[in-house]
């Protein structure tokens, strides 16, 4: 008979890679940890890992059990803490799924302060720009920028997201600073994404509503977000930027924002997760968090009328956060 106990064991530890870190992870002795995957092999009449002292690896029965069984204990496991948690705590863990832009901004400071308040769940942020399948791979939720990879998810927006244009305050000493958008085809740029083509900017101002498509030469392009902001931060040039995910170096000043009356066209930043009827007690109260937080982020920025205000407004919600528990 099936002991799903032992098959959540093998199953966390291939996810752990050791059963030293599963015996962590789950709260248990090395030694029952080991024994509990030994039971489930003799009870399949196969070998699933292969144990030596400096590595663990599976077997190619071991590879395609792993396969097929790792989504099927997740779904149950989900319906199991869908029922015990609904008048309780959230609890366990909470699988998040978030552009590498995020990795470089703000969301921190919120998934801090959810974990804060409910301490019982365990965040496990991936922070990646390949497209992930949330089901297969044990997602509980996505942040996404833009439209939806996927029809089938249900998503929350939570805010428009309006991109920055910005440079260090370095390189504006070296060239001065932009006074009209058309003044961007003169200066270098730092463009976020693959290929060598130009760079659009459409912006519109704020109080004529005239519209201006600027194309600019990227001197440098990267996939990495991460990379793209160091060299905007070393005065390679100018670059656009979500300030809500991206917005720490606009925090200690690293970056300045341009064109304080002209703004870039907003992008949805959203929720989103597996199309299912019920969902467990730690995302429904992450959803209803991270929509709170942003419709109090919003009340405050709309009330601001540029982008500086806008940002210096920002950072002292973020230090109110930190001093809340």
């Amino acid at each position: 008979m099936l002991d799903l106990n032992q098959l959540t064991v093998f199953i966390r530890v291939v996810d752990e890679g050791s059963f030293t870190a599963a015996g962590k992870a789950l709260g248990m002795p090395k030694s029952r940890v080991s024994r509990m995957v030994a039971d489930l092999e003799a009870s399949l009449g196969a070998r699933l890992l292969q144990r030596t002292t400096r590595q663990l690896s599976m077997t190619e029965v071991g590879s395609a059990y792993y396969s097929r069984c790792r989504h099927l204990v997740h779904e149950i496991l989900e319906a199991h803490e869908m029922i015990s948690d609904r008048e309780g705590n959230p609890q366990g863990l909470l699988r998040i799924a978030v552009p590498m832009m995020a990795g470089s901004g703000v969301m921190g400071h919120y998934f801090a302060r959810y974990q804060a308040r409910y301490p019982d769940v365990r965040l496990e942020i991936i922070h990646t720009d390949r497209p992930v399948n949330l089901i297969q791979e044990g997602f509980d939720l996505g942040v996404y920028l833009g439209d939806l990879p996927d029809s089938s998810l249900i998503a929350r927006t939570l805010a428009e997201s309006d991109s920055v244009l910005c440079a260090a305050p370095s390189y504006l000493a070296r060239v001065g600073r932009p006074l009209h958008p058309n003044d961007l085809t003169q200066m270098r740029c730092v463009k976020i994404g693959e290929g060598s083509q130009p760079q659009s900017y459409e912006l519109t101002h704020a109080v004529s509503g005239e519209v201006v498509e600027v194309k600019v030469e990227p001197t440098i392009s990267t996939n990495s977000v991460v990379a793209a902001l160091g060299s905007l931060v070393q005065g390679a040039g100018i670059g656009d930027v979500h300030y809500l995910l991206a917005g720490e170096q606009f925090l200690n000043g690293q970056l300045v924002p341009l064109f304080t009356d002209w703004h870039l066209r907003p992008r949805p930043i959203s929720l989103a997760y597996p199309s299912r009827q019920y969902l467990p007690r730690k995302v429904r109260v992450f959803i209803d968090f991270m929509v709170e937080e942003a419709q109090r982020l919003e009340r405050v920025l709309d009330a601001l009328p540029t982008t500086e205000e806008q940002i210096t407004a920002f950072a002292k919600l973020l230090r109110n956060e930190e001093r809340k528990p």
